[in-house]
């Protein structure tokens, strides 16, 4: 969770949230999306960002882990 958390820091929170609640962020707030950690790293994948294959796996665990804390 550390590196995913990490990731997305570094190459996601700059568009996005995650706090559960409409934060107006450009890319919206994925803890409000409801998708699972597949669906997740399926839209990593297409994301203008340069990650790896093994960060997209942590980012996208590390996003649907924040999202089902936010009660969502």
């Amino acid at each position: 969770m550390q590196r995913g958390r990490a990731v997305y820091a570094a190459a996601c929170a700059g568009c996005h949230t995650l706090t559960g609640r409409d934060s107006r962020a450009p890319g919206g707030n994925l803890a409000l999306a409801r998708l699972s950690a597949s669906d997740i790293a399926s839209f990593v994948r297409v994301m203008p960002v340069q990650v790896s294959a093994a960060q997209v796996e942590e980012v996208a665990a590390y996003v649907h882990a924040a999202g089902m804390r936010t009660g969502r």
